[in-house]
């Protein structure tokens, strides 16, 4: 069961196409590490890159980030990135991840605070929310995550913009927004990224 992830978010000081076929690189390298689950090399706007990678456990991340393909990540940080890229260590409440994982092209990443008391409360609701998740054909793959223990958020992809918007006018979404006074300790963080490549490896 995927458990652990990782979330890699960088500027970009070179030109799009070149972090693109970076990216590319690196994702036919991630599809040889037998523990690492799924890796999507995303966009979030003009000049500002990401990477969302997931694992079973803390092992096969710790064997990502010793491995080959985070080595070139981070030689590439002087020649391609203006600053080091910020780096945070996830944890999996629950996740959606299919037998086949094709054709992706657009991602969702939210982020929000909860409030002061309602930790355990934030996360059985993204736990519950797998079941609607199920429900949704157009959302490919869905990671509900926590950041620490106080930040959550969700990492979700999609076929195209159609199957985006559907998810965001959902049945999440506006439980959520039934429960923001009780649950936001403050202004969710969105972001609409495209998701530029990937690799995805499936349990049998």
């Amino acid at each position: 069961m995927i458990s652990k992830a990782l979330l890699f978010r960088m500027e970009s000081q070179t030109d799009e196409d070149t972090m693109d076929t970076f990216l590319e690189g690196l994702s036919a390298e991630v599809s040889w590490e037998k523990t690492t689950r799924a890796w999507f090399g995303i966009r979030y706007m003009r000049g500002e890159f990401g990477v969302y990678v997931c694992f079973d456990d803390e092992a096969g991340r710790a064997a990502h980030l010793a491995g080959k393909s985070a080595a070139t990540f981070f030689a590439a940080e002087r020649r391609l990135m203006t600053t080091p890229p910020r780096i945070a260590k996830i944890d999996i409440l629950a996740s959606k991840m299919p037998k086949a994982l094709e054709n992706v092209t657009k991602g969702l990443v939210l982020r929000f605070k909860a409030k002061k008391g309602q930790e355990a409360a934030v996360a059985q609701f993204l736990r519950d929310a797998r079941a609607h998740v199920d429900a949704e054909p157009g959302t490919l793959a869905w990671f509900a995550n926590q950041y620490d223990e106080n930040h959550f958020g969700v990492f979700s992809v999609f076929g195209d913009n159609g199957a985006r918007f559907a998810h965001l006018t959902g049945q999440i979404p506006r439980d959520l927004a039934k429960n923001a006074l009780t649950f936001f300790g403050g202004m969710p963080e969105m972001h609409l990224v495209d998701v530029m490549t990937g690799t995805a490896r499936t349990l049998e």
